[in-house]
């Protein structure tokens, strides 16, 4: 039994009797300090000095609870255990005892933490005997790590001292059972990040490559070797100097991004959000015209990051062969002079190739295509590291490219087996493209400043070269059927490989990344020995890699001319098969989200337009009787058990479809018209409308039947945004006697379908503004992330030489009620909506319109000149 005051601490307290509101000054006190400190202490400072206020904080309310005179110990555990404490870090402390507590334990123990809440801290607590300690550090990983880097603050240091010896026992966790129990966590936690430390707004804290992969470090070496921080580490021998300093510059730049999070946020977080991002850029002294200071800071931040998540990866893959799996006892195979396999991981049978002969690296990576389940050794990842570092202190200006071996070597590792996820992967990690060439490393951490991009330019690089890969794989037929159809069959995907890792390498820099990156991909396929024909396909497809997803996209695809005019720019079936490929790969890989049925659908369609008019030539305009003709059979025999039963009348279908113009058959496919069919010819209403999730995964089509009318589209989509929805597509067609058939595909604003009862809400809604002059009042929401994006206002007409009809583009920040706003200027001008695509990119809107006057002609330019102006003091 503990109980003499002479086993306790000899800590020195401030004896006096503080309160809450003397609390909360010392606090409001600490962090003016660390404003005013920020720029000017290192940052080891500023968190020492709040670690040690909360020790003198909580060693003085200890003894003013009357705790120091029972039998306790007051222990710091978690992030305050380790004394790495910022301003918005939890308060977390266990309280330790010898047995169970009385009455007036619990009294003063739940006085003192109570105290703590309402000074507001964020306080972990918890309460437990020695006994509880061992027995739930043993059935939870977490409570055990938190108890092994435990920090002793007052009370009884014997007690303190018999829980270390526990848990530094072999019987509390194994260094096998510890080092598996972790790395379980670190896959999870990794999981829940998409496996990229690459997102665009990432978390200082648990993203890869964040503060808790330097904390895991800690802890294996804290397990096995008792030691607590980098300084220590390095003198046990277990890293190098120059991964130290590597690793003790990306905390220290962590340390101090995470500080200044913290002073610039109220309530706890490590996520970097774009509106943070902002304001931490200022803190820390970036600075930069429009989005560079921001860019310059986040790209600082994935370099880290980058540094850590490498090293990290390297030190624990080198712990588990040298300490866990310690058996070596394999036979080695020579793969060449250089290298060797031996127990699936490859090693160097000659240790300074690396710095004697680069190009050796490219042999690496060569070896891993070849050996499809090994790995690369930890001490051959060390020797590449090395050199890599070296390389990189003493090029002046020379990569890797220069070396003609090199290049010869690069070319043919593209042509092999999982090329992408055995060699340029595990290149990127680590840091072998950067030393390849000069582009590479200029796009390396580079943050796009948007809501579109999920992930830095050479991340969504290496996901668009992913991707590409496996279009090879059949089981990913439903997803991508198109390009499992076409990928396997090009003549060379060595090129489309090289376009891809080409297609954004100019952004950055200024001016049009698409051109600039078109002179770049030419320049490297000459130095690489391509020949001329090939050399030019490269720099055509980044020239024009986005031009599919605009037309596709951003036009009318089910236009003649469109078709005709997209071809022309195609010309050769090669390209428009190169180019389909790379689309589809670069919107998967922007983000998780941007790829579905609906676009999947739009780029088809248009594939299968243009390889028709190239089939049949560019002197005439496509011919789509045909394909009219096929969705009207196909739509007929979906609606034959109607027919057979005579719940509906063949006469009946073709009367309606008489009515219908051909490019009603056209632009809806034959799910689509059976279903419109259905609606129509069983109803006896004026007005439909009725929405289904039967046509699109990409979003729910709203479809409205109904007398024309003055102003319906604006009527309709007030209608859809007073429910708080978001439009994407509106497809707008009129009977030949006068009647609307128009279609829209709509989603929640957080891109999802709508379920059954929001359908129904929003068909009598759109019902009721069709049929009155009730106009919904516009629920707007205002969202915070838009404020810290500017989006220039820009109304721009399409040159067309069609006289019944104009073709308007608006790009501008997207907000609530948009579409209303601009629908409303369409019909104070009197003009006629023939057709929509509404694209949203993020922050920005970039929506296309086709439009008619009065007299169903096209607009004049006195008509195009006070549109323009209108929509300008609209929007703006």
């Amino acid at each position: 039994m503990l109980s003499s005051r002479d086993e306790a601490s000899d800590s020195v307290v401030n004896n006096s009797v503080i309160d809450v509101t003397e609390v909360k000054v010392r606090l409001q006190a600490l962090k003016a300090q660390e404003l005013a400190q920020f720029n000017h202490s290192d940052i080891n400072h500023l968190i020492a000095e709040r670690s040690r206020f909360y020790d003198q904080l909580l060693q003085q309310l200890w003894h003013q609870f009357g705790l120091d005179q029972q039998p306790l110990a007051l222990v710091a555990v978690g992030g305050y255990g380790r004394e790495e404490m910022f301003p918005l870090s939890d308060l977390d402390i266990l309280i330790l005892s010898e047995t169970a507590l009385d009455t007036l334990q619990q009294d003063n123990i739940s006085a003192l933490i109570q105290f703590l809440w309402d000074c507001h801290f964020d306080v972990g607590h918890s309460v437990r005997t020695l006994d509880q300690c061992i027995a739930e550090g043993q059935a939870d990983i977490s409570i055990a790590t938190n108890l092994l880097e435990s920090r002793f603050l007052d009370g009884h240091q014997t007690l303190f001292r018999q829980l270390q010896s526990a848990v530094k026992s072999a019987e509390f966790w194994s260094i096998e059972a510890f080092f598996a129990a972790k790395m379980q966590e670190k896959a999870e936690r990794y999981q829940r990040y998409n496996n990229t430390g690459y997102n665009l707004e990432p978390d200082i804290k648990y993203s890869p490559g964040g503060l808790r992969d330097l904390h895991l470090l800690y802890w294996i070496a804290l397990r096995h070797l008792g030691v607590k921080n980098l300084q220590e580490i390095l003198d046990s021998g277990f890293i190098y100097p120059e991964e130290h300093r590597t690793l003790n510059r990306a905390q220290q730049f962590l340390f101090k991004l995470r500080f200044a999070l913290h002073l610039v946020i109220k309530r706890y977080d490590n996520r970097l959000l774009f509106d943070r991002q902002v304001k931490v850029s200022e803190m820390l002294g970036y600075q930069g015209a429009g989005n560079r200071a921001v860019e310059e800071m986040m790209k600082h931040f994935f370099r880290a990051s980058h540094d850590i998540m490498q090293l990290t990866e390297l030190l624990l893959q080198h712990y588990q062969e040298h300490f866990i799996q310690t058996c070596d006892s394999g036979e080695a195979q020579s793969l060449d002079a250089h290298f060797e396999l031996k127990n699936q991981a490859i090693r160097l049978r000659n240790p300074d190739c690396f710095l004697q002969q680069p190009d050796t690296i490219l042999d690496l990576f060569f070896h891993l295509t070849q050996q499809p389940q090994a790995l690369i050794h930890s001490t051959t990842l060390r020797r590449l590291r090395l050199a890599l570092v070296v390389q990189d202190s003493n090029k002046k200006g020379q990569y890797l490219i220069d070396i003609p071996s090199a290049r010869q070597k690069f070319v043919h590792l593209l042509a092999q087996p999982q090329a992408i996820a055995r060699a340029i992967v595990p290149m990127h990690q680590h840091g072998v493209l950067n030393a390849y060439c000069e582009e590479w490393n200029n796009i390396s951490g580079l943050m796009q400043f948007d809501l579109f991009h999920a992930y830095t330019v050479d991340e969504h690089t290496v996901r668009v070269l992913l991707k590409l890969e496996s279009f090879l794989e059949p089981q990913n037929a439903e997803q991508h059927p198109l390009c499992v159809e076409l990928f396997p069959n090009l003549a060379n995907r060595t090129l489309i490989y090289l376009t891809a890792l080409f297609h954004d390498i100019a952004k950055g820099r200024g001016g049009d990344h698409a051109e600039l990156g078109a002179i770049d991909v030419y320049d490297f396929a000459q130095k690489h020995g391509f020949d001329e024909q090939d050399a030019e396909m490269t720099a055509w497809l980044v020239l024009n890699h986005l031009k599919m997803s605009v037309t596709a996209q951003r036009r009318d695809i089910y236009d003649p001319q469109v078709v005709l005019a997209f071809a022309n720019s195609v010309k050769y079936q090669i390209r428009l098969d190169y180019l389909t490929c790379l689309t589809v790969a670069d919107i998967s890989a922007t983000n998780s989200t941007l790829w579905n049925s609906w676009k999947r659908s739009l780029i088809k369609t248009l594939y299968q337009f243009t390889k028709q008019q190239l089939e049949q030539g560019t002197d005439y305009l496509l011919d789509i009787s045909d394909e009219i003709l096929q969705h009207r059979l196909r739509a007929l025999a979906l609606l034959q058990p109607l027919l057979q039963d005579e719940r509906l009348k063949l006469r009946t279908v073709n009367d309606f479809w008489q009515r219908c113009p051909q490019d009603y058959f056209l632009r809806n496919n034959p799910q689509q018209l059976a279903w419109h069919v259905e609606l129509i010819c069983q109803s006896n209403e004026q007005a439909i409308v009725k929405s289904s999730n039967r046509f699109s995964q990409g979003g729910t089509e709203l479809f409205v039947y109904c007398p024309d009318q003055p102003h319906l589209f604006n009527k309709v989509v007030r209608a859809i945004e007073a429910k708080n929805l978001s439009i994407h597509d509106a497809q707008i067609l009129t009977s030949n006697d006068g009647y609307a058939l128009d279609s829209f595909i709509i989603s929640e604003t957080s891109g999802v379908l709508a379920k059954f009862d929001r359908r129904r809400s929003i068909e009598q809604s759109v019902k009721t503004a069709l049929l009155s002059e009730y106009k919904p009042a516009l629920n707007i929401r205002i969202n915070n992330k838009l404020q810290h994006f500017h989006v220039p206002t820009e109304v721009r007409f399409i040159d067309s030489k069609r006289r019944d009809q104009t073709e308007l583009e608006i790009f501008v920040l997207d907000k609530p009620g948009l579409l209303v706003s601009i629908s409303n200027v369409f019909s104070e001008q009197g003009l006629n909506l023939l057709n929509a695509k509404i694209t949203t990119t993020g922050e920005r809107a970039e929506d296309f319109f086709i439009l008619a006057n009065s007299q169903n002609r096209a607009l004049d330019d006195s008509e195009k000149l006070r549109l323009q102006q209108a929509l300008l003091t609209a929007l703006d």
